[in-house]
């Protein structure tokens, strides 16, 4: 595959809005590719754990009516508890079933619990593995800030099925730093990017469409190219965190994006 074949968009940018009009918006925009948010108590687009086969089915006849496919699949839990373990082992059941090449999920709030985070991803990890699907740590949060809190960890746990979905807004919004510069501090064990375009500094929660920011994603494109990674790029807009805008702002959004997306590609091939 090409660099730049798997274009996404996570279903979180329709966050309050149905999965059904979440993927029509992501389609008209011109995206082949969604990430498909299962986050309980935030944006649960379909449930991990409650999920029948009809509504496996319905899920297969939309995408395929939208011409779209499942790249990854969010499905952040806590990784410290058993509970955030089996939530996640069952989306990477979900993963599999669906083709999706990556799940997607947060770690552990505090840093005294690595311990335990580094245990329970190493069973993770053969499981993921036995499933043909990897693992993203999303950079989220005090605990995995930036690129190189993210690389010390990969280190430590280092397995194949293991790596970071690298949120280009996150490590701004949480680690202060900037991606251009930080994502060369854990290139190699990136599985997924979020592109998330941000304005404001550390902690300033303003991520509007692609282009709207200060990100430069011509320069983090390059850099990925350098080392030929080829992974899902998913776009992710969490607004002013409001959520407070029609279904049309949002859909608008998206079709911004992919228009800012094909004029950098464009420039790069």
């Amino acid at each position: 595959i090409n660099m730049f074949d798997i274009w996404a968009v996570s279903t979180n940018t329709y966050h309050g809005f149905s999965l059904e009009e979440a993927l029509t918006g992501i389609a008209k925009a011109g995206f082949p590719y969604v990430e498909l948010a299962c986050v309980e108590g935030w944006t649960n687009h379909f449930s991990v754990i409650n999920h029948r086969e009809e509504d496996l089915k319905k899920l297969r006849n939309a995408l395929s009516r939208l011409g779209l496919q499942v790249a990854s699949i969010s499905a952040h839990s806590d990784l410290s508890t058993p509970e955030g373990v089996s939530y996640l082992e069952k989306a990477l059941d979900l993963a599999r079933v669906l083709g999706a090449r990556v799940v997607n999920t947060g770690t552990i709030e505090e840093g005294n619990k690595k311990g335990i985070l580094i245990s329970n991803l190493q069973v993770l990890a053969s499981e993921a593995a036995k499933r043909g699907v990897k693992i993203g740590l999303e950079i989220h949060g005090d605990f995995l800030k930036d690129g190189r809190a993210a690389c010390e960890l990969m280190e430590e746990l280092n397995h194949p099925a293991v790596g970071i979905n690298y949120d280009t807004g996150n490590v701004i919004f949480y680690g202060g730093v900037r991606p251009e510069e930080d994502v060369k501090n854990c290139l190699p064990w990136i599985v997924h990017f979020h592109l998330k375009d941000k304005r404001g500094g550390y902690k300033v929660w303003d991520f509007p469409p692609l282009g709207e920011g200060d990100i430069d994603f011509g320069k983090i494109f390059a850099l990925a190219r350098e080392e030929n990674i080829e992974v899902p790029w998913s776009v992710e807009i969490e607004f002013d965190g409001k959520f407070q805008h029609s279904r049309e702002f949002v859909d608008q959004a998206v079709k911004k994006s992919f228009d800012y997306l094909q004029s950098l590609i464009g420039e790069e091939k």
